[in-house]
Parts: structure tokens; C-alpha cells; sequence
């Protein structure tokens, strides 16, 4: 292997080791915050029915170490395409004067002017044009939603949004006890990430309720260009996991072509 090729590539291996460094150590606090004592089953009255309302909420607030270590793992793993970028420049057109950055764009067409915007290699299109670096559409074939919305946060700077998804992993049924009752509903429970609780019973009338419930909860992605809820860890992940993949390809392109 060119030490010339394996020099330039190393800070990206380097930046990639840090962001899955992070995903894991954030991985091992989320389990850990989640095995606490973070949640009770409380009855309230909903002033509009009159009902008691049965939930479960969640009583602790995600820790603010979790936005940090995402936005670490985030960051490095977009430093990491840039620095791949950044060495595919210099090995094959010499040391460039400003910054290279990893072509981010909207469709196949807005990938190809931004290729040729930044003097990339023509030899290395076809191997950055296979990872699809765009969001899915009907306009286009490929494109990865999450990827992008993800690689959309790091170019703007911004914090990456975090909120709860629960769902119910088992349960007991209720015992129920009353007298004199008037009206009582059995939800199916929906975890509510905005107000991070679901509800589980209602009725009205003089009624004990006895059940067991055991929630299952994850840290979601708080994205608004995503379509539906992404687990944080996943997401990280497989934002790492493609940059790993085209530092890799763009490595070996180098090494075929002799540079």
C-alpha cells in the first residue's frame, strides 16, 4: 500500500475511531438512564371529561451529556467525509488553497455541480456517485433520508433535537375494582414524545386499578425533515458507518489509480 495514500487518509480513520468512540459511550449512558427510576404511573383528572386518566410518564428529562456526545459522534463523522474529500483533492491535483468539502447535495444533478464546483477528479465521481450522498424522492432512484437530514444538521452547526419513544415491551392486565362506576375505557397505549407520557385507563366512578406495565424507551432523533421516529443510536451509527465506507472506497480508488 502507498504510505503517500495510508499518510493522507489518517486523519479520517482517525476522526471516524472518535464519532464511534462516542456513539458507544453514548450508547452505554442511554441504557444506563434508562434502567433508573425514571418514570411513575400518576392519575389525573382531564378537566373536559371529568375522567380519570390513567398514565404513565416519564419523570426524568434526558441528561444533557446525551446532546453533547451526539453532537460529537455527528460532527467527527462529517469531519471524516471532509478529510477524505480533502485528501482525494491533494493526492490527485496537488495541495489545494482552500477547503474541500464532502459533495452534500439534493439530487444526482446538484451532486454533479457540486463535483465539479469543488475541482474534484473526475476518476473519483463514479466512487462518491455510488453513495447516494442525497434524501430520497420520486424525482430520482436512491438517496438515504436519514443520512442526509443528519449531514444537513452538522453543515448548519446545529445541535442534533432529542425526544423519548416508549411502547409498552409487556404487560399484566389490571385488576379493576369499583363501585357505582359510569364509564371506563381501556387504551391501547401511544407513547406522546412531545408530552412524554401515554395514556392507560380511563373512567369515572370509585375504581381501584391494580396492572403491571413495563415500557421500553429509546432516545429519538427530533428532525423535522424526517418522516418518521429514528432511534438516536441507529442514526449515528449508520451516519458513521457511511463514512467509514466512503473513506474506505475512496482510499482504495487512490490505490488502484496509483496516486
Amino acid at each position: 500500500m502507498s504510505q503517500r495514500v495510508e499518510d493522507a487518509f489518517a486523519p479520517a480513520q482517525d476522526t471516524i475511531d472518535w464519532a464511534e468512540d462516542a456513539i458507544r459511550e453514548l450508547n452505554a449512558s442511554a441504557v444506563a438512564f434508562f434502567q433508573g427510576d425514571i418514570a411513575a404511573v400518576i392519575t389525573e383528572q382531564d378537566p373536559q371529561t371529568g375522567e380519570n386518566v390513567q398514565k404513565l410518564r416519564l419523570t426524568q428529562a434526558l441528561p444533557r451529556i446525551f446532546r453533547r456526545r451526539a453532537t460529537e459522534a455527528l460532527t467527527q463523522a462529517k469531519v471524516a467525509l471532509d478529510q477524505a474529500t480533502f485528501a482525494v483533492r491533494n493526492l490527485s491535483s496537488g495541495p489545494s488553497r482552500k477547503s474541500i468539502y464532502f459533495p452534500w447535495a439534493e439530487n444526482p444533478t446538484d451532486l454533479e455541480r457540486l463535483l465539479i464546483a469543488r475541482e474534484i477528479d473526475q476518476r473519483f465521481w463514479e466512487t462518491i456517485s455510488a453513495h447516494e450522498p442525497y434524501p430520497r424522492s420520486e424525482g430520482h432512484a436512491g438517496g438515504d433520508d436519514v443520512i442526509r437530514a443528519l449531514a444537513a444538521i452538522a453543515n448548519n452547526k446545529h445541535t442534533i433535537g432529542l425526544m423519548v419513544g416508549g411502547h409498552i415491551s409487556s404487560t399484566s392486565f389490571p385488576s379493576i375494582v369499583g363501585r357505582e362506576v359510569q364509564s371506563m375505557s381501556i387504551s391501547a397505549p401511544r407513547w406522546d414524545p412531545l408530552k412524554n407520557e401515554a395514556e392507560l385507563l380511563r373512567w369515572v366512578g370509585d375504581v381501584k386499578v391494580d396492572g403491571d406495565y413495563r415500557f421500553a424507551f429509546e432516545v429519538l432523533l427530533k428532525e423535522p425533515r424526517l418522516t418518521q421516529p429514528v432511534n438516536l443510536v441507529d442514526g449515528l451509527g449508520a451516519f458513521a458507518s457511511k463514512a467509514k465506507a466512503v473513506t474506505k472506497d475512496l482510499k482504495a480508488r487512490c490505490i488502484e489509480l496509483g496516486l
